[in-house]
């Protein structure tokens, strides 16, 4: 046997699938750093549960066909393991995403300061819509090259899918540790959420498709819509 020393734990720390260990209790021992990302959408207890649901009745590991979402993170298996009464361990297999495949139309990009553009949407939203905003965004993004014109309509329509809204809260930030592939190369993702009590739907379909065409990914649940756009700067 080969005696050179392996870092287990780094290599479980790098694996982009989440990891984690809980206690009989249902306390995490260990998670990876992908799955501190999961824990930003899904519970923990509920993750737990789902381990207990999925476990092998003996010692041993077991793989589960199953269909996952939390907000925009999608999984279609998932595996538990435990050789012990004391702990479970839970991994998740991401879904690959369909539009990593995309090309960047690079004669479309114009350098566009998000938070402006936001803010812009917003006042035109305001003029028709006397509704209560609540805005909280990361004042240090990057400027970013995108389709100006296409993100423009995409805030639109997506705020206009509020306009019976009360109250909306709305964020812009930069996502931690999540990216998109184009074109063979990793771009971090910058999320733009909004949310109220409810929403239209009427322009979801236009929405998909203006998001598409500038390589963001959308989720339109019930009452949000969060959209991931990958940070291009070349």
């Amino acid at each position: 046997m080969n005696t050179v020393s392996i870092d287990f734990a780094f290599i479980l720390e790098s694996d982009n699938t989440p990891l984690l260990v809980f206690d009989h209790q249902g306390r995490i021992l260990h998670l990876n750093d992908a799955a501190e990302i999961l824990l930003g959408y899904a519970d923990a207890r509920e993750l737990f549960e789902l381990a207990l649901a999925h476990a092998p009745k003996d010692y041993g590991n077991r793989t589960t066909l199953i269909d996952l979402h939390y907000h925009q993170l999608s999984f279609y298996a998932l595996n538990v393991a435990y050789n012990s009464d004391e702990w479970i361990a839970l991994r998740l297999y991401y879904r690959p995403r369909a539009r990593e495949a995309r090309k960047i139309d690079r004669h479309r990009l114009i350098e566009t300061d998000l938070n402006m553009l936001l803010e812009v949407a917003i006042s035109m939203f305001r003029m028709e819509h006397d509704r209560s905003i609540t805005l909280l965004a990361d004042q240090d993004l990057p400027p970013v090259k995108t389709d100006q014109n296409r993100l423009s309509q995409l805030l639109r329509k997506s705020l206009e899918s509020f306009r019976n809204s009360e109250k909306i809260a709305i964020s812009l930030k930069m996502t931690i540790g999540e990216f998109v592939v184009i074109e063979a190369k990793r771009y971090p993702l910058v999320r733009l959420e909004i949310a109220s009590n409810g929403r239209y739907h009427d322009e979801d379909r236009a929405i998909e498709e203006l998001a598409e065409s500038i390589n963001a990914i959308v989720v339109l649940e019930e009452r949000s819509i969060a959209i991931d756009l990958p940070i291009v700067t070349e």
